[in-house]
């Protein structure tokens, strides 16, 4: 499993949009699924999604 296919999981675990996520990450849609697609997340990243969810 991928670090994408985690967050997506989350994201779908806590009834949260991918694209809500992006925006409070301060992120344009789709430049964070982008980043998703190519399993490019940075850790500081991961981090802040951490937070948000």
């Amino acid at each position: 499993m991928t670090t994408s296919d985690l967050v997506k999981q989350m994201c779908q675990k806590h009834g949260i949009s991918i694209a809500v996520l992006a925006k409070e990450l301060g992120q344009s849609r789709q430049n964070f699924y982008k980043k998703l697609q190519r399993d490019t997340l940075m850790l500081t990243e991961l981090k802040e999604i951490a937070n948000v969810l």
